[in-house]
């Protein structure tokens, strides 16, 4: 079967108009803000070989005080989990 994360209550799918959201000014404004609020977008362009899914921009999950280093980093969360949290475990 599939695989969704929004059965964890941690994510959530900001679409309008269809799926040109990369179009719209409320995507402007939560790529370059969500993650304050403790959002990232989940499943980046250019990152389909690391999440195994293909680019999502309305795809956002919840990961609380980490989405900060996230965005900011660059990296997806498989490899801020792999480089930042699993050497801790």
């Amino acid at each position: 079967g599939g695989h969704s994360e929004h059965h964890t209550g941690l994510a959530v799918d900001v679409i309008k108009n269809n799926y040109s959201v990369e179009k719209t000014k409320e995507f402007e404004w939560y790529s370059k803000n969500a993650h304050k609020y403790g959002f990232i977008i989940r499943y980046p362009k250019g990152k389909e070989y690391i999440t195994g899914y293909k680019y999502e921009p309305w795809h956002l999950r919840y990961v609380g005080d980490i989405a900060k280093e996230i965005y900011e980093s660059g990296l997806t969360y498989e490899e801020y989990y792999v480089t930042r949290i699993e050497p801790y475990r």
